[in-house]
C-alpha cells in the first residue's frame, strides 16, 4: 500500500484512467450539500492564493516564493487498485473508494474550461484543463479517451456530460438534459464565469492589463496546483475492504447494502469473478429500479431504504435469529465468514430473496392473488417482523402440495391480524417469528405446513387468537381511541366484513379508506340516549357507565361516508337507521338497520356477529384448513 498528497495535475496527467466498478453505488452528490461547498473552497483558495500574489508583486522572486508558499486544500481521500495493462499503455486504476470525489472532480474541471473557453486569449488554460478531462485522442482509443469512466449504467449519461461541446448541449435528449452530471458540469461552468467575470476578486497580477485574464489563470492554476488528494493505492483486496469500511461515512454515508454490495463484489473479483458479468446477472436490477429499492420504508426510527430491509430479513432468516438492524453490514460479513459461503453464492441468494419480495409485491409472477392480498395487510399493519418468514417460504423449493406455501402465507396473516384485532402485545414479535424460521426449517414437513405447525405451537408464548378469543375481545374490548387499534385498522376490520359479504352483482369497489368510523351510540350520548330517569341514582350512575364502556366497543362501530357521519352525529336510533337505510350502500350496514333498538345488548349480539366473519375472513388456528394443510 503507497499513500500519499497529490495535486489534481498529478493525479489526472499523462495517460491514464480511473474506472469505477459497476458495483459502485449510483452518483449522489448534490449542488447543495456537495457542489456550492466545493466551489466554495476552490474559489476562497484561489482568493488566498491572489492575495499572497499581490503582496509579492512586481518583485519575481517573491513571486515564485509565494507561489511554493501557497497553501493549498485537501480534499480528502480516494482509494485505488492497480488493474493489469499492457507495458507502456494506458495506465488504469480500479476505484475503491471516492468515485463520488472523482467523479465531482472531473465535471468541476469540465465546468471550468467550458467558462475559460469562452474567451479566445485563455486557450492555452483550455489545453492545460483538457489534459485533465482526457487523455491524448492520438495515442488512445475512443474508449480509453476519458480520465474517469463511470459505472457501466452511467455510461451515456456520463460520457454526454464530459464530451459534449457547450454549442451542442441544448440538443440533448431529455434524459441526458436531466442527468447529475450534466447539471454539475453546468453548475460549476456557470460559478467560474462569474468568479473570472467579477471585478471584485483579484487576479493574477501577471496577467497585467487583463484583469479576466488573470482572474482566469488564477482559478486554473489554483485547480491545477492547490487543490490536493490523499491517495491511497492498494494491491491487496482485504486492504481495500477495510479501508472502504473506514472511510466510507464521509459525506453522503453508505448504505448497509451498499457495503454489502462492495464487500461481495471486491471478493468475487479476487477469486476470479468477472464482476462485470456478475453485475448484469445478479445485481443491476438494484439500479435498473434504484427508486424503488432505495426508497425509504418503515416508521419513525425503522425508516431503512427497501434494499436494507431486504438484507436484514434474509439475514435473519439465514440466521433464524433476530439481529441488531444498527449493525445490519457487520451482521452480514460475520455471517459470510463464519459459513464461508463464496461471495458468488451468497449473491445468488441475495437474488433469489429479492425475486421472493418482487413476488409479494407483486412487480413479478409467481405469487398468487390470495399471497399478495395477505402480504399487502400484513405490511398494512406494519408486521415487518412477518417478513423474514414469508421470503423464507418463497426461495424454498415447490412442494408436492402446490397449496401449502399459500396457506401458509395466509396463516401469518391471520396470526397478525387476529392479535391485532384482540389488541395483544405484539413487541416481541421478531423474536416469536424468528423462532418460527427455526422450528419450520428443523422439521421434515413442508416448508408451508412446518409454517403453519410453528404458529399453531405459539412461538415463545405468542399463540394464535382463537374464535372464542375473537368473540370475548369484540364483546369486551375498547376498540376505538385510545387503547383502542386505530381507525385505519379499523376500516380493515369492518372493510373487509363488508367486502366479503357482497354476493354476485353487487359492486366491489368501495374505496373503505375514505369512510369514516361511525359510533352508532354516539360518544356524546346522553342527550338522545340517556339511561331510563326512572332509575334510583345509584341505579342511573351504574347505567351511565356501563353505557360508557359500550360506546367504544366494536359492536358499536361501523363504515359511512363523510358526509352521512356529518349527518347523523349525535342523532337518535331512529334517525340514524333511517339515514343509514337510505343512503348506505355498504352490505355490513344492512343488517345493522334490522335491529328495531339500539343499546348494550345489540351492541354485544354485533360484536359477537363480527366477531365471527372476521373469523371466517382469518380462519383460527382450530380451522380445518390449516389441519388439512398438516395431513397433505
Amino acid at each position: 500500500m503507497k499513500a500519499g498528497p497529490r495535486t489534481l495535475k498529478r493525479l489526472f496527467e499523462g495517460g491514464r484512467q480511473f474506472r469505477i466498478p459497476v458495483y459502485q453505488r449510483p452518483y449522489v452528490w448534490t449542488r447543495d450539500r456537495q457542489w456550492e461547498p466545493l466551489w466554495n473552497d476552490v474559489a476562497n483558495t484561489a482568493r488566498q492564493f491572489a492575495k499572497s500574489l499581490h503582496a509579492a508583486s512586481p518583485d519575481p522572486q517573491a513571486l515564485a516564493k509565494a507561489e511554493s508558499a501557497a497553501r493549498p486544500h485537501f480534499l480528502g481521500a480516494i482509494v485505488v487498485e492497480p488493474i493489469h495493462t499492457v507495458v507502456g499503455g494506458l495506465e488504469i486504476r480500479s476505484v475503491v473508494d471516492g468515485q463520488q470525489r472523482l467523479t465531482t472532480l472531473q465535471l468541476l474541471l469540465r465546468g471550468v474550461l467550458d467558462a475559460v473557453n469562452d474567451d479566445p486569449d485563455s486557450r492555452r488554460l483550455g489545453a492545460k484543463l483538457r489534459k485533465l478531462v482526457q487523455n491524448d485522442p492520438d495515442e488512445f482509443s475512443s474508449r480509453e479517451l476519458l480520465k474517469v469512466t463511470p459505472r457501466r449504467s452511467d455510461d451515456q449519461l456520463y460520457v454526454a456530460a464530459i464530451k459534449t461541446p457547450p454549442n451542442n448541449l441544448e440538443e440533448l435528449t431529455e434524459e441526458h438534459a436531466e442527468s447529475p452530471f450534466l447539471a454539475g458540469r453546468r453548475y460549476f461552468s456557470e460559478a467560474a464565469a462569474d468568479f473570472i467575470r467579477d471585478e471584485r476578486e483579484q487576479g493574477d497580477p501577471r496577467a497585467g492589463s487583463a484583469p479576466d485574464q488573470g482572474r482566469a489563470i488564477l482559478l486554473v492554476n489554483t485547480l491545477l496546483g492547490l487543490l490536493k488528494l490523499v491517495v491511497i493505492d492498494l494491491e491487496d483486496m482485504d486492504d481495500a475492504q477495510v479501508i472502504f469500511e473506514v472511510l466510507n461515512a464521509r459525506n453522503t454515508p453508505l448504505s448497509a447494502t451498499d457495503l454489502v454490495k462492495n464487500l461481495l463484489f471486491m471478493r468475487a473479483q479476487h477469486t476470479g469473478h468477472d464482476a462485470d458479468d456478475l453485475y448484469a446477472r445478479v445485481w443491476a436490477r438494484f439500479d435498473k429500479e434504484e427508486k424503488w429499492w432505495r426508497k425509504p420504508v418503515g416508521v419513525g426510527h425503522a425508516t431503512r431504504p427497501r434494499q436494507d430491509w431486504l438484507v436484514g430479513d434474509w439475514m435473519i432468516a439465514e440466521l433464524r435469529r433476530t439481529i441488531n438492524v444498527g449493525q445490519l453490514y457487520g451482521e452480514f460479513r460475520r455471517w459470510l465468514d463464519e459459513t464461508r459461503l463464496g461471495a458468488v453464492a451468497a449473491l445468488t441468494t441475495m437474488g433469489r430473496y429479492a425475486d421472493a419480495q418482487e413476488m409479494l409485491e407483486g412487480r413479478r409472477p409467481g405469487a398468487s392473488p390470495a399471497e399478495i392480498r395477505a402480504y399487502r395487510n400484513i405490511r398494512f399493519l406494519n408486521i415487518t417482523a412477518a417478513m423474514p418468514v414469508l421470503l423464507w417460504l418463497f426461495t424454498q423449493p415447490p412442494s408436492d402440495n402446490e397449496h401449502d406455501r399459500e396457506l401458509a402465507v395466509r396463516a401469518i396473516e391471520s396470526f397478525v391480524v387476529r392479535r391485532m384485532a384482540v389488541k395483544w402485545w405484539t413487541r416481541g414479535l421478531p423474536a416469536a417469528f424468528a423462532r418460527v424460521l427455526k422450528d419450520a426449517s428443523n422439521t421434515p414437513q413442508s416448508p408451508g405446513r412446518a409454517v403453519i405447525s410453528a404458529l399453531r405451537a405459539g412461538p415463545r408464548g405468542f399463540t394464535w387468537p382463537t374464535d372464542q378469543d375473537l368473540e370475548s375481545g369484540f364483546c369486551t374490548g375498547r376498540h376505538y381511541g385510545p387503547g383502542g387499534i386505530g381507525q385505519p385498522r379499523l376500516r380493515l376490520l369492518l372493510g373487509t366484513v363488508d367486502r366479503n359479504l357482497r354476493g354476485l352483482g353487487e359492486p366491489k369497489d368501495v374505496d373503505y379508506d375514505k369512510c369514516h368510523i361511525e359510533h352508532i351510540l354516539p360518544q356524546e350520548w346522553k342527550k338522545h340516549w340517556g339511561v331510563d330517569e326512572d332509575l334510583d341514582e345509584n341505579a342511573r350512575v351504574l347505567a351511565e357507565q356501563r353505557r360508557a364502556r359500550h360506546v367504544h366497543r366494536i359492536g358499536n362501530l361501523t363504515l359511512v361516508a363523510s358526509g352521512l357521519n356529518t349527518e347523523m352525529r349525535n342523532s337518535a336510533w331512529p334517525t340514524k337507521k333511517e339515514a343509514l337505510q337510505e343512503h348506505s350502500h355498504l352490505i355490513l350496514n344492512r343488517r345493522l338497520t334490522e335491529h328495531s333498538e339500539w343499546n348494550e345488548e345489540s351492541i354485544v349480539d354485533r360484536g359477537v356477529w363480527l366477531a365471527k366473519r372476521v373469523s371466517k375472513a382469518w380462519p383460527g388456528p382450530e380451522n380445518p384448513a390449516w389441519s388439512l394443510s398438516e395431513d397433505g
